[in-house]
């Protein structure tokens, strides 16, 4: 897989996390009346899409992951638990904290359920921090995959994705498995379209893209189980997507995308910030709205890059370190560690 095969993928959650950001932005400025913001059409109202946009990519992004030569399990978990659960321990403890001090613990905000929640197992709702339950998500497809494909490989995990999406339409299953599978669907058009990029690279971008927009448009009105069919396509697009190194935006792209977990993390603790301090505004006019939150969105952004320079990549460095020093110590022969774009 080429570098301009990643800068595609990348752009892929850079577009992804810049609309949940958007989605959710409603939150910085929801101590003004309501409807009278002038929101982007579309992006106010499915931006949530982006998140099964994100699980589409995982599927596709850990397919490159496990296809490298000398891919092991013990240094796939150790990379992801570097990966995810630094960062996501940190702004659930600042969320905790903060919450703590300017409005008080909620009942439910018990210290129970905040070390449950930093497990990322699943919960019946919301975990302490509420964008924590796809992460939830994320875990348990890195465990299917570790306990899949080095046995059954890729087509394995397919048919197991497969079966679990089928399952969860067609058979009422315990809460658990119902929750966990219900977004196998989206990881499944992510495996899918890694398998089928030989097949796919000759259409380009824009046919697959165009293909895939309709498709979700489509069944976004008629029956959201078949979105998937329409990730697929979309998924594909941004495979197929090359940059000239020349590009204005590719740098760009790749930044966001980098940091494009830290976005995710970070921008509810920006905009709840902003929306308590809006709160001591009451007669503040509506025309503010707007700027408030492409202040809030611009913040989020520059604390993310900030994260992922400072906080993230050290962590996925050091991860790294503990996987190579784990698989020397079992095998007895050095580990060449390769750069990861998740």
């Amino acid at each position: 897989m080429n570098k301009d095969k990643q800068v595609g993928i990348q752009t892929a959650r850079a577009i992804a996390a810049l609309s949940i950001v958007y989605f959710h932005s409603w939150v910085s400025i929801t101590r003004f009346p309501k409807d009278t913001a002038y929101q982007i059409p579309g992006l106010a109202t499915y931006g949530w899409f982006a998140v099964d946009l994100f699980f589409a990519i995982s599927g596709y992004v850990i397919c490159l992951v496990v296809s490298r030569e000398g891919f092991s399990v013990p240094s796939f978990l150790i990379k992801r638990v570097f990966r995810l659960y630094p960062l996501w321990l940190l702004i659930m403890t600042v969320f905790a904290v903060t919450a703590w001090f300017w409005r008080g613990l909620e009942p439910r905000e018990s210290l129970d359920f905040f070390l449950y929640s930093a497990t990322l197992l699943p919960t019946f709702e919301y975990p302490f921090y509420n964008v924590g339950w796809s992460l939830q998500h994320e875990i348990a497809f890195y465990l299917i995959v570790a306990a899949i494909v080095p046995s059954v490989g890729l087509r394995g995990l397919m048919a197991f994705l497969l079966a679990s999406t089928l399952a969860v339409h067609l058979i009422d299953l315990p809460w658990y498995l119902a929750y966990l599978a219900r977004y196998h669907g989206e990881f499944l058009a992510g495996v899918v379209a890694f398998m089928a990029h030989g097949r796919m690279a000759r259409f380009g971008f824009w046919w697959p893209g165009i293909i895939g927009v309709m498709l979700l448009v489509l069944f976004g009105y008629f029956d959201m189980a078949l979105t998937p069919i329409g990730l697929f396509f979309v998924i594909t697009a941004f495979a197929n997507l090359t940059l000239s190194e020349q590009a204005r935006w590719r740098k760009l792209a790749t930044m966001l995308g980098d940091a494009s977990y830290s976005i995710y993390l970070i921008h509810p603790m920006v905009f709840f910030t902003a929306s308590s301090l809006v709160s001591k505004f009451p007669h503040a006019p509506l025309w503010v709205q707007e700027p408030i939150r492409f202040v809030c969105i611009g913040t989020a952004i520059t604390l993310s890059l900030l994260s992922w320079r400072y906080f993230e990549t050290p962590m996925i460095r050091f991860g790294n370190q503990v996987a190579g020093k784990r698989l020397t110590s079992l095998f007895k022969q050095p580990i060449v560690n390769t750069r990861e774009i998740i």
